[in-house]
């Protein structure tokens, strides 16, 4: 029988993981979503979070799978309550990041920039780059340094460039 309940219990946890995904997909990274939604929504989605995952530490299977139900639920009303707040989705060509505590659209070109500005015009506490941007605000020696360096070893990583 817990082998069953185990099962189920991997089927729901794979299922809130979709529906956890899809949410930031189509709507943007936590702190974009909170404020969507506003605050005592917030509070409410935190607290079920925090059932969840202690009663992934410290329940049995068959009541793991209820609060796995629960937190489905939950993002299952926190995408009604994001589709009622007026916000635009994020398009299926760009990311959200959340960067230095600010919110942070990254389209793939400069052509598609325009749209995502109309689009999130509303959004005061947002900026939006397109990769090309962020690849020419590289300086030429950093370029030329991965460069090198990526033939010596594609995996090789800069951290941040800080400027004195």
């Amino acid at each position: 029988m817990s082998n069953y309940l185990e099962d189920s219990l991997k089927d729901k946890l794979k299922q809130l993981r979709f529906y956890e995904n899809e949410i930031k997909v189509k709507w943007g990274n936590s702190k974009r979503i909170y404020k969507m939604v506003g605050v005592d929504f917030e509070i409410k989605f935190i607290k079920a979070e925090q059932l969840l995952k202690k009663s992934l530490r410290e329940d049995s299977p068959k009541k793991q799978i209820a609060m796995v139900e629960m937190m489905i639920r939950a993002f299952e009303q926190l995408n009604i309550k994001c589709e009622e707040s007026g916000y635009n989705m994020i398009q299926p060509n760009v990311r959200c990041f959340n960067f230095d505590k600010k919110t942070v659209l990254v389209c793939d070109t400069d052509d598609e920039k325009p749209l995502l500005e109309k689009i999130h015009k509303d959004e005061k506490d947002i900026m939006i780059f397109s990769i090309e941007e962020l690849l020419r605000c590289i300086p030429n020696d950093f370029m030329k340094a991965k460069e090198l360096l990526s033939k010596l070893d594609k995996s090789v990583n800069f951290q941040r460039i800080n400027y004195v």
